[in-house]
């Protein structure tokens, strides 16, 4: 099958400014080649990371991020509490905002770990001026797209206090959703949960890649066609980490479609506890497969449950190397054959997300690169004021600290 995400690559610049098609394609394909960089800038800092951290395992990592930024801690979460020595938490910086004094607490050592493409969000400006004006002891790690962002800026002002990581330049995505930042954020955070092995990581970073490319080139234009398919709503479903990466896919195929494909997201465990209810005849389901064999087991509990009910119009799977049992549960396989541990998937397997997202942009005839018709999104979240907390406290005052 032809590979369908590279023909709108090579298509000529009319096509793909007729289409809007001029960067997010591009985007997506390039992001093997930014993992291998995002690796190549992490091992450049690796002493001054390693004299950063200074060991401090009761310093526990914040993972925060707003909208799409805020899912990469959901991807990482786990890997930081079973490999890096650290406890960590993913919280978004929507809910720190609203309530800082729930994840800032008092007396406590945090690692502020904020991922953003822009660096401009109203809502990371103001978590990094929230943790300086809170009573716990912080250090702010910034990884960030975009040197010339205010977050890059802020942390290079508190120098003493600050790391400051940045991506290569081609990973801050010129199209409205995120896609080489997002997956790039993903890799570079698993770097530091992985610091103790940065060998063996580096080879995850290849397999990673290698699924990546196996994905784009040989299934995208199967992707393709399950667009053509009527589907109103989609379902993508992953466990432990692939939580995390389920919920960017669904948020990309709801952005690039403009709504018109209303998404959710869940765990194969949790899908039967309420959310199954959405699966109707005009539902897309994915799953995103674990390769641990008693995950894969209540996966397929669940798959099998799915096709015995006869509800949704097309389940997708992605797998490493499908068994029986997933042949027969899905209407589509994709296998990409590499040796990627389950905590490491997410950057390989958002890719299948995303692809679905350009194509079903292109079957409602919308722009993927600008798929917002009325301006409802935009590539930076606009018209958020973030207010001086101590200060409204104090006397009620609403200045703004950020927007």
């Amino acid at each position: 099958m032809p590979d369908a995400l590279l023909e709108l690559i090579q298509a000529s610049a009319e096509e793909q400014q007729q289409k809007g098609t001029r960067y997010t394609p591009a985007e997506i394909y390039q992001q093997p080649e930014m993992w291998r960089q995002t690796l190549a800038i992490l091992e450049s800092q690796k002493d001054e990371i390693t004299k950063f951290l200074g060991g401090e395992t009761d310093r526990k990592f914040l993972l925060t991020g707003a909208g799409t930024s805020a899912f990469i801690g959901m991807c990482l979460e786990n890997l930081f509490n079973k490999n890096s020595g650290y406890e960590a938490r993913a919280v978004g910086t929507t809910e720190i905002i609203t309530d800082p004094d729930a994840t800032f607490l008092a007396g406590k050592k945090y690692f502020l770990v904020h991922f953003a493409r822009s660096g401009n969000s109203p809502e990371s400006v103001g978590t990094f001026v929230l943790g300086e004006q809170s009573k716990a002891d912080i250090k702010h790690i910034v990884i960030t797209c975009n040197k010339d962002g205010k977050l890059a800026v802020m942390g290079r002002e508190k120098q003493d206090r600050s790391l400051i990581v940045l991506l290569p330049e081609k990973t801050n995505d010129k199209s409205l959703a995120m896609t080489s930042s997002f997956s790039s954020m993903v890799v570079a955070g698993q770097y530091l949960a992985s610091l103790g092995d940065t060998a063996a990581f580096a080879g995850v970073v290849d397999q990673m890649a290698g699924a990546a490319e196996k994905i784009m080139a040989d299934y995208s234009g199967a992707l393709a066609d399950v667009c053509q398919a009527d589907f109103k709503r989609v379902v993508f479903l992953g466990s432990n980490t692939l939580y995390g990466c389920a919920k960017e896919c669904h948020l990309k195929l709801q952005e690039e479609t403009d709504g018109k494909v209303v998404g959710k997201f869940d765990t194969f465990l949790g899908l039967r506890h309420g959310p199954e209810a959405v699966i109707h005849d005009d539902t897309l389901v994915v799953f995103l497969m674990s390769e641990d064999p008693l995950v894969h087991r209540y996966e397929l509990d669940l798959m099998n449950g799915v096709k015995k009910k006869g509800i949704g119009l097309v389940k997708v799977a992605l797998c490493k190397q499908a068994d029986a049992d997933t042949r027969a549960a899905a209407d589509v396989v994709i296998e990409h054959g590499c040796d990627l541990p389950d905590d490491y998937q997410s950057p390989a397997y958002v890719v299948l997300g995303q692809t679905l997202g350009v194509f079903k942009s292109l079957y409602y005839g919308l722009k993927p690169d600008s798929p917002s018709e009325s301006g409802v999104i935009s590539r930076v979240v606009q018209g958020v004021k973030i207010y001086d907390h101590p200060a409204f406290r104090a006397d009620g005052s609403l200045k703004v600290v950020a927007g």
